[in-house]
């Protein structure tokens, strides 16, 4: 049987849920198992979660994660077939012994064991009758066989000659056609010759042309990228009204713009496709909020208030040059930050695993997780922390699963075990975080939907959140000087 069909039978059996390892052991037990392997257990746990996405075709549920029973309609389904339900560990009785019937008694020993006889009798006469039936058979078989063969050698002699007739003809008219075939390449191959020799000096010409307009066009590393790059490959992501705002302002020349009339361009010139009942105030609201995501992240605001009305952009203060600098300074910050990221990556692969544990406790502590304990500590290396994670008004037990070797990659059934032991922790969520390579079928099977969630951090995701949160790096700020445009006019129309 396969692992499918098997957990179906230890199933049915059992007549109760079961965890997909309990299921294991009663099918390798029972030898229900054709091909057992080096993990069945994992291999179990995988089966039935694929068997689960059948969805109402599955003939198995999930109970909680990791247990498994039969649908009732699947069990009555097989009862009405007549499936015997065996009980775990016992054997089917064998069909010479008499059973007991109604509460009576088995008969003797003396007449079972002749009655064994007389049967073993009656079954040797019959063996020996089909054998007897069986030579007949053949020898008829043979005899028609003969005869059918006599009648149709006859024919295929015909048959065989008119084969040879029209084979003969299909030669001759394949050679003629090899003849102009090959007449007619080499025309086609002097020809060629000719317009080769003709093109060799132009595309000589051309080439030389193309490879003076990639040397004069090859483009310095930094100077030709567009000025305002880090605004959306940088940490900060411009809203849509925000960057529409950004855009009508650049057009006005350097002019600040009641918050209104900014919200009326913006909508007429269809920047931004939906409704609002007040679209000054959602304006405003918009481009409040970048100011204040770019300040709490040490940036410059883009946006500038003069007074309750009117607004512009910051680097009005600047000239252009200022700014385009402004904008080399900040690409340039933003590569430096990918090279720590990948060069802090490398050092941690160079550290003891209790060094990376003691990391990722810090790193959840600053994510929120609370009461977070040692739970287990696998001979592999790996450990498991436990924790309380607050999702509005309750706490949601999550499982950690810190993995200790970066140097495989994390395969899918390290998704499915951890999903299968949920349990034993009290979760109802798992995370695994894992310094190496993560498989796409790791992610595949950890984005099931309605299974438990388990969610994945590899290296780069990990250090992204170490760097966020300041562990294990250090930043600095380059000051960058710039006139005050409110400030200048308030003091122009005192």
């Amino acid at each position: 049987m396969t692992f499918a069909e098997a957990a179906i039978e230890v199933l049915f059996r059992a007549g109760r849920p079961l965890h997909f390892k309990k299921i294991t052991e009663a099918a390798i037990s029972e030898n229900l198992l054709s091909h057992v392997g080096r993990t069945p257990e994992v291999t179990m746990g995988e089966r039935l979660n694929q068997e689960l996405k059948k969805e109402d075709s599955s003939p198995v549920v999930s109970v909680r994660p990791g247990v498994f029973a039969l649908r009732d309609e699947y069990i009555k389904k097989l009862e009405s077939e007549g499936h015997e339900r065996l009980p775990l560990g016992a054997k089917p009785a064998a069909p010479a012994k008499a059973e007991k019937t109604n509460g009576k008694a088995a008969e003797p020993a003396a007449e079972a064991k002749s009655e064994d006889d007389e049967g073993k009798s009656r079954r040797r006469s019959s063996s020996r009758r089909r054998r007897r039936r069986g030579s007949r058979n053949r020898a008829n078989e043979g005899r028609e066989e003969s005869r059918g063969e006599s009648r149709s050698s006859s024919g295929r002699r015909k048959s065989s000659s008119s084969r040879r007739k029209s084979s003969s003809s299909r030669r001759k008219s394949s050679s003629s056609r090899r003849k102009s075939s090959s007449s007619r390449r080499k025309s086609s191959s002097s020809k060629r010759g000719k317009t080769r020799n003709d093109r060799g000096g132009r595309r000589g010409e051309r080439n030389d042309g193309r490879r003076s307009e990639r040397r004069d066009t090859r483009r310095p590393a930094r100077t030709g990228r567009p000025a305002n790059r880090h605004l959306k490959e940088g940490p900060v992501r411009m809203d849509t009204i925000a960057e529409a705002a950004l855009t009508v302002l650049n057009d006005n020349n350097r002019r600040p713009m009641k918050v209104k009339d900014l919200a009326d361009a913006i909508f007429e010139r269809k920047l931004v496709r939906f409704h609002t009942h007040d679209p000054a105030a959602t304006v405003q609201a918009a481009i409040a909020g970048d100011n204040q995501i770019r300040e709490q992240k040490g940036n410059r605001p883009l946006f500038i208030q003069y007074d309750r009305e009117r607004w512009g952009l910051t680097e009005w203060g600047l000239s252009s040059s200022s700014t385009e600098r402004e904008q080399q300074i900040l690409t340039l910050a933003e590569e430096i930050r990918q090279d720590a990221v990948s060069h802090l990556g490398q050092a941690l692969t160079d550290i003891k695993a209790e060094a990376v544990e003691h990391l990722a406790l810090t790193l959840m502590e600053r994510l929120g997780y609370r009461n977070i304990k040692v739970s287990k500590r696998s001979s592999e290396g790996d450990v498991f922390f436990t924790s309380d994670w607050r999702q509005g008004l309750a706490d949601v037990r999550v499982c950690i699963q810190v993995v200790g070797d970066s140097a495989l990659e994390l395969p899918a059934s390290a998704v499915t075990e951890l999903r299968g032991t949920l349990h034993h922790y009290s979760a109802s969520e798992g995370v695994i975080i894992h310094l190496g390579k993560i498989s796409a079928d790791a992610v595949k099977e950890s984005r099931e939907e309605k299974l438990a969630a388990i969610t994945l951090i590899d290296r780069d995701t990990f250090v992204d959140l170490l760097i966020k949160h300041g562990i294990g790096v250090r930043t600095y700020q380059t000051p960058i000087t710039m006139v005050d445009t409110s400030f200048i006019e308030a003091l122009a129309s005192a």
